[in-house]
């Protein structure tokens, strides 16, 4: 797992990606891959971005994984 900057302002989304392939169903006729955990933060003026984790029924809600996001970059 990446290493989120305990002192600054996190962001998450979950995103689709498209992986490029030119013979992928799933991008072709869908959203693409995913979704994905995506954590954003500025490093100075540039943006940075890290992978958390692919999004399941496990992981709950989106505002339920915020609040597990939150903690652990809390530590």
């Amino acid at each position: 797992m990446i290493q989120l900057p305990g002192d600054q302002h996190i962001t998450y989304q979950l995103q689709y990606r498209k992986c490029g392939k030119p013979t992928c169903r799933t991008c072709r006729e869908g959203q693409g891959h995913g979704p994905y955990w995506y954590a954003y933060w500025r490093d100075g003026s540039r943006l940075r971005s890290g992978y958390i984790g692919k999004g399941s029924s496990e992981m709950g809600t989106s505002s339920e994984m915020s609040i597990i996001l939150q903690a652990a970059a809390a530590r």
